[in-house]
């Protein structure tokens, strides 16, 4: 008998404008280790060069054309095209390290109770260089750790979900400006979400990215809170923590305010959440240290951060992958 083929992992590209970083991205996948994957690009209503910049890889990526609706709305039609077993998703400004589909296939084929997995990620700016390291924390009470964002997989770049999984939360928000935390939301309402380690995504940060829009995220997080608290079936347990998802979602905006230097509209949001709940002082607290450590020369960064990936993964998927990905995207 012959072997049993891999899993299919369909991967779903959204780009609107994305340019070369759509490229970069498209190598990232190609340069998987894992070696049996269908990508999906929909074109978001560009008006760039993005359809002949599929076209020149027209015999590994299959390109669908949408009018422009929204990142929501183009990863549900990529979804709905798709026809694996998996689903991830990847941003056209993100990139994956090589390894990062062989880790997350291998943990949803090893525990078939695990409907989903998130991994760490790498902040860098538009040189590739690292800002950061976005680490997912251990698997706990998945829902409540998703609702005091202690646990959110709020990078869709992230993630790899059964199919079946994503179908049944009801994909994306097409009118929900950060349709992700939304969907993240909905879909640990149901699923059990394993999270590793390792950071395996290079997160693109740059001043286009709406995520750093704390209008937005105030406006789009409230709702989704309120979404939530809503539903008729959420067991007291959760709904007895609402002051406390409340005043961390309030501190959260505080923190953003502050790393903004809108000094007013951070107070205003901290003594909102620390009036909530006075269990958020320890957060509230660590808020200035939290900001200082983004303010460190990127050469500190790095370092930092190349330590952090050598004691959380094997050292030959972690810096060298790293500076691989970041060698092939500049090509």
């Amino acid at each position: 008998l012959g072997a049993v083929a891999p899993p299919l992992v369909s991967v779903v590209i959204p780009a609107y404008n994305a340019g070369d970083r759509l490229d970069a991205a498209i190598r990232s996948v190609l340069n998987q280790t894992y070696p049996r994957v269908e990508i999906i690009v929909v074109d978001d209503g560009s008006t760039d060069d993005a359809a002949l910049r599929v076209r020149a890889w027209k015999d590994c990526v299959r390109y669908v054309r949408q009018e422009h609706a929204g990142p929501g709305a183009a990863r549900n039609r990529g979804i709905a095209e798709a026809s694996g077993e998996y689903v991830a998703l990847l941003d056209a400004d993100d990139l994956w390290l090589p390894r990062k589909l062989e880790r997350q296939v291998a943990v949803l084929q090893r525990e078939p109770t695990v409907d989903a997995t998130q991994c760490s990620a790498y902040v860098v700016n538009e040189r590739l260089e690292v800002m950061e390291v976005r680490r997912c924390r251990q698997d706990r009470d998945t829902y409540v750790d998703a609702l005091l964002f202690r646990n959110l997989p709020a990078l869709s770049s992230t993630l790899l979900v059964r199919t079946p999984c994503l179908e049944a939360c009801g994909g994306f928000s097409a009118d929900q400006p950060e349709e992700t935390w939304d969907f993240a939301v909905r879909l640990l309402r149901h699923a059990k979400l394993k999270s590793l380690p390792e950071a395996l995504v290079l997160y693109r940060q740059h001043q286009g990215n709406r995520s750093r829009d704390m209008r937005i995220f105030g406006a789009s997080g409230c709702r989704t809170l309120r979404h939530a608290f809503a539903d008729p079936m959420l067991e007291t347990s959760v709904r007895r923590r609402g002051a406390d998802v409340w005043a961390r979602f309030y501190a959260m905006l505080a923190g953003g305010y502050f790393q903004q230097r809108a000094w007013r509209e951070s107070l205003r949001w901290g003594w909102r959440a620390m009036t909530t709940s006075p269990r958020v002082w320890a957060y509230m607290a660590g808020m200035p240290l939290r900001h200082l450590d983004r303010m460190l020369t990127a050469r500190q960064r790095l370092s930092f951060t190349s330590q952090f990936a050598y004691a959380c993964q094997p050292v030959e998927t972690g810096a060298e992958d790293l500076e691989t990905s970041r060698r092939a995207s500049s090509r």
